[in-house]
């Protein structure tokens, strides 16, 4: 089973999931292969500028944006979020329009294994939406 160096569970899983079927199966539940690309970008995010990504903030009430369970209020009903495969990322530095064209470059040129999905910028002001789906293009951009 894969953990990412420097991810919790809490960042990466709805805290109802966690507590549902327990911090193992819920790790067990989550795509290894987009664990590595976080683990990519964060890695390459904090190098380039000195900064983290936050996922969930449970101090701000900030819960589903990672894995998410079925019944989750947020977003559409089938979320790519509900397959934990899904992510929206905010950079603690507050670069958020950087952020997306450095994940959206490293996509594009074949830097992360899973992530090929990411919704339009303008769609999404306060994060970065980034996931997996079966696509034939190497990077899909989801306009809301």
């Amino acid at each position: 089973m894969y953990k990412p160096k420097n991810y919790t569970l809490s960042e990466l899983a709805h805290p109802q999931i966690i507590k549902a079927i327990g911090e193992k199966n819920t790790w067990r539940r989550l795509d290894e292969e987009s664990l590595k690309d976080l683990q990519i970008i964060r890695d390459k995010w904090y190098d380039k500028y000195g900064s983290g990504i936050y996922i969930n903030r449970l101090d701000i009430g900030l819960d589903s944006r990672g894995y998410r369970p079925p019944n989750d209020p947020d977003g559409s009903f089938y979320s790519t979020h509900k397959q934990a495969n899904t992510y929206d990322l905010e950079p603690v530095n507050g670069l958020i329009r950087e952020l997306f064209n450095f994940i959206k470059y490293m996509i594009e040129n074949g830097e992360l294994e899973k992530f090929n999905t990411m919704e339009n910028f303008e769609d999404t002001l306060g994060w970065v939406h980034v996931g997996y789906m079966n696509i034939e293009e190497k990077l899909l951009i989801i306009h809301l």
